[in-house]
């Protein structure tokens, strides 16, 4: 994936040891006035993202996506309004979010943070797991991730049903990974992509991130998922609106 020269819904994944006093957490983006937020990519000026980033510099790999999603949200929601924040949570950093936890409780984050947040409409993103998908999944798996979070606020602000059941909850993860794979065919139109090399970190993610299957899993499984973000990705935005079809997100 390449990007201009210098110039709570989460991500599931298989392995409890990925997934497992608030402090002070910088902020990548802010509506769009962050520091190396501005403008859209120049495809005429662009540098690829693959092995460009190491552990301590996974805040300027998230600086240098957002402008492609954001890109992408104006032409194609120019009404709707983009998340109010894109927080980057640096190692040892934690603290509340405005959403509540599986058992009810206050979620927090910390840096294995990777989830979008209805309640105070942020996407939270900890430098752990950004650094491990991007050291597993190359430069395009962890922003296709990024991109799913932002496919959560897509569906929060049409008014998507907040699901209330495992099943409901599968259906709106895979509609994500479909809206992630219709930006991921906008990078592709717009000179983005890098083929193959992305496509193929694309399938290095899918097997990190999707569920096993059992009955209180609320992500798709592996198939589901490809399945999923491939629908979006060859048809475009409009084909996922066949998973919620009374509340459209094309």
């Amino acid at each position: 994936m390449t990007t201009p020269s210098p110039r709570r819904r989460t991500l599931a994944w298989i392995g409890a040891v990925l997934l497992a006093a608030a402090c002070g957490v910088p902020v990548v983006d802010e509506g769009g006035s962050g520091e190396g937020s501005g403008g859209s990519p120049n495809p005429t000026e662009t540098q690829s993202l693959e092995g460009a980033f190491r552990y301590e510099t996974m805040d300027d790999y998230v600086n240098a996506v957002l402008p492609m999603i954001r890109e992408w949200h104006e032409g194609t929601w120019p009404d709707l309004p983009e998340p109010r924040r894109v927080t980057y949570v640096p190692n040892g950093a934690s603290g509340p979010e405005g959403c509540q936890d599986r058992e009810g409780n206050q979620a927090s984050y910390s840096s294995e943070s990777y989830e979008y947040c209805g309640g105070d409409q942020m996407i939270y993103v900890g430098q752990d797991l950004l650094w491990a998908l991007y050291d597993r999944a190359g430069d395009a798996g962890p922003a296709v991730g990024l991109a799913h979070e932002w496919a959560h606020h897509i569906q929060s602000v049409v008014g998507v049903t907040a699901p209330q059941s495992a099943e409901a909850s599968i259906q709106l993860e895979n509609q994500a990974d479909c809206i992630a794979g219709a930006w991921v065919l906008f990078t592709k139109d717009k000179g983005y992509l890098e083929l193959p090399d992305d496509i193929e970190d694309i399938e290095q993610l899918f097997p990190l991130i999707a569920s096993a299957e059992s009955a209180d899993r609320d992500h798709g499984t592996l198939q589901e998922r490809e399945e999923s973000f491939n629908l979006g990705y060859t048809k475009g935005l409009p084909a996922c609106d066949r998973f919620f079809p009374d509340t459209p997100v094309s």
